[in-house]
């Protein structure tokens, strides 16, 4: 069985027959990659589309947050502490997220910008 297994690893981990070429001793040249805004079809459809995702993004860590102060407040007064408890994590929870969403443009605009 060992050997039938190591016959087929190498088998499998061999070099390829025909050497790649047009690659430098490097393999990928990475300067020659950087993202095309031209190349995409309608980009304002596409800009379009990731303004309503963001927008829908923060209205609902807005609204968990909210909701979660809503309930942070009124549960205590009827007696509800688990309430008040889901409350405030579901405040925080919104927070980060509303932190999150804001900063994905600003992230991205990072990433794609031409170095």
């Amino acid at each position: 069985m060992s050997t039938v297994f190591t016959a087929v690893a190498a088998r499998v981990l061999e070099a390829p027959s025909p050497a790649p070429t047009g690659v430098g001793p490097g393999g990928i040249d990475w300067s020659r990659i950087h993202p095309d805004p031209s190349a995409v079809p309608r980009p304002e459809l596409f800009y379009t589309f990731m303004n309503g995702l963001l927008y829908l993004g923060a209205f609902a860590a807005g609204g968990a947050l909210m909701a979660g102060l809503i309930a942070f407040g009124v549960g205590p007064l009827f007696g509800a502490h688990i309430v008040s408890d889901r409350g405030r994590s579901m405040m925080w929870k919104g927070v980060l997220i509303g932190f999150g969403v804001g900063s994905f443009t600003a992230i991205m605009a990072f990433l794609l910008v031409k170095v």
